[in-house]
């Protein structure tokens, strides 16, 4: 059976983007859930991934390169998180 829960709350929970008590109904969730566990992973390592590439390469159309979760995902930590220089 696959899990019902959304991905971009996932990706949200992920970033920090939840308020307290979201996040601890999350994290309970995702201890008690392979699946959700398990993208949760793949969404940290996509954003860590990102966070070292250099800006060249993070800007400009990502269509067909990476699923719209991803998509969305870091972008939305790109715009929250700009590398200080």
């Amino acid at each position: 059976m696959k899990c019902q829960q959304e991905t971009t709350r996932l990706a949200a929970y992920v970033m920090a983007a939840l308020d307290p008590g979201e996040a601890q109904l999350v994290a309970g969730h995702v201890r008690e859930c392979p699946a959700c566990a398990g993208d949760v992973v793949e969404i940290r390592t996509t954003l860590a991934a990102v966070r070292r590439l250099p800006e060249e390469e993070v800007v400009g159309s990502w269509s067909g390169k990476v699923p719209e979760l991803r998509e969305a995902a870091v972008r939305a930590a790109l715009a929250r998180n700009p590398d200080p220089e």
